[in-house]
């Protein structure tokens, strides 16, 4: 059963009840006159002294009870993980000032939050070291970015903090090689070793294209053999009669029947010639042989 916002029952009886309608007020533009916290921009603002306190940080007088809303939204402004927004407060400085003002403001907190740290401080300013700008004395170190003292775990802010909080017991490490030293070493191994391949490639190239040349000046002085041989059998026309018949078919196989004969006088005669051809150069050569001794 569906409800109307304007039907009111009463006793099994409906009556009809004015409509009303919630009116949400315009938003407005708000030019960070007052932080969503309630607090003016002016009771946030940085203090303007070179030598201010924790209670100036937090605009707080001493004699009144620490409240930690003006932490939180200092928090907000200064914390190096939050987006800026264009605030009023952080638009203007620098990502290490607004680090640097982050972690003072949690070292604030620290003492006023604390009885004890807050006693001792309004009693001869323990825990608090922080010096005008016109003194050329070291800035605290937990007021600075990087800081090697491994405090309270409230002054990590970025990654860098918190690697060190997490090895402030490890053992410290040592740089055997500088950075650049190293590198430069590595730059050189890989130019030596892009010579030396180059070398190599080149060695293999040169070695291939001598194998190269030599076989071809032995497929060279082959042909050439052969071609002169071929020349000196093909000196009549029955020397070429047989060359064309040995090469259509130099064993004698797949003959017809009135090529056969032909075939067997033909190379009876190849072979008579070759083997009078070797009697006559062996004849010689004997011949030779006697003459000499």
């Amino acid at each position: 059963m569906l409800k109307k916002p304007h039907i009111i029952c009463y006793n099994g009886l409906q009556l009809l009840g004015q409509s009303y309608s919630r009116s949400w007020p315009a938003s407005i533009a708000r030019p960070y006159a007052t932080a969503p916290g309630g607090f003016l921009e002016k009771e946030l603002s940085w203090p303007s002294s070179p030598s201010f306190t924790p209670y100036d940080v937090f605009g707080q007088d001493r004699r009144a009870p620490y409240s930690k809303h003006r932490f939180y939204e200092l928090v907000k402004i200064y914390h190096p993980d939050r987006p800026c927004n264009d605030h009023p407060l952080c638009r203007d400085i620098s990502p290490e000032r607004r680090l640097q003002r982050y972690h003072i403001v949690v070292a604030a907190h620290e003492i006023l939050s604390n009885p004890s740290r807050r006693a001792a401080y309004d009693r001869c300013g323990t825990g608090w070291h922080l010096h005008p700008a016109g003194n050329h004395q070291p800035t605290p170190s937990w007021a600075g970015t990087g800081s090697s003292n491994y405090g309270p775990i409230f002054h990590n802010a970025t990654w860098e903090d918190w690697e060190r909080w997490y090895n402030r017991d490890a053992p410290r490490q040592e740089t055997i090689v500088d950075h650049r030293t190293f590198s430069a070493f590595v730059v050189l191994l890989v130019l030596f070793g892009g010579a030396v391949q180059a070398s190599w490639i080149g060695k293999l190239s040169t070695g291939y294209e001598d194998r190269l040349r030599d076989l071809n000046e032995q497929s060279t002085r082959f042909l050439n053999e052969r071609r002169k041989n071929t020349v000196n059998q093909l000196g009549s026309s029955e020397a070429k009669v047989q060359h064309f018949l040995i090469r259509r078919d130099p064993s004698g196989y797949g003959l017809k029947e009135e090529e056969g004969p032909v075939y067997r006088e033909v190379l009876n005669v190849r072979n008579n010639s070759s083997s009078e051809d070797a009697e006559e150069e062996e004849t010689k050569e004997n011949r030779e042989y006697k003459h000499t001794s």
